[in-house]
């Protein structure tokens, strides 16, 4: 696997990603914690409209200086974090890990544990220390996060929870 940043004219790439997902389970916060419900969505081929606002949310980040790593096993693009640089925060330390797919064939390998390892490297480069992620509330995406170490955020950025109330707001220690 070859990860590498990623050019401008890459970032159409997310589309090859294969998102399809069968999820089963959905995590709500309510009344402090989680708590996990079961609900069904077989996810299939992007929406073309949602396709479209993550292509431009990743122009707009690489236009302001953020960052765009992907994962490549040859030609073919296995995965794709971006990074935002603005610093925000009481402490103004953390820095939002924007959009983390791993196309479908490629998960379970270690591919998305690697692109955020790259993204702390980067991160604390950057002066964070710490991520904010906004985490789609499927069981399979918040049990990931977690595996990792991120902890229900203390600090709810305001205008990210507006955006995605629904998301599940995590934070991981850098």
């Amino acid at each position: 696997m070859n990860y590498k940043e990623m050019y401008r004219e890459e970032i159409l790439r997310l589309s090859e990603i294969d998102r399809s997902e069968v999820v089963e389970y959905v995590y709500y916060f309510k009344n402090g914690k989680l708590e996990l419900e079961k609900e069904s969505y077989d996810i299939k081929a992007w929406d073309k409209e949602e396709l479209s606002s993550f292509i431009n949310r990743l122009y707009d980040l690489h236009d302001r200086q953020g960052y765009i790593f992907g994962a490549f096993d040859g030609e073919s693009i296995a995965g794709l974090v971006a990074l935002d640089n603005k610093l925000f925060g009481r402490n103004k330390d953390q820095l939002k890990l924007d959009m983390l797919y791993i196309s479908s064939p490629y998960r379970g390998k270690g591919i998305g544990r690697k692109l955020m390892e790259i993204c702390k490297v980067k991160a604390k480069e950057l002066g964070a220390s710490k991520f904010y992620i906004s985490a789609t509330p499927f069981k399979n995406t918040v049990d990931f996060y977690m595996r990792m170490g991120c902890k229900l955020t203390a600090e709810i950025n305001k205008e990210l929870f507006e955006l995605e109330p629904y998301d599940i707001h995590l934070d991981l220690e850098l």
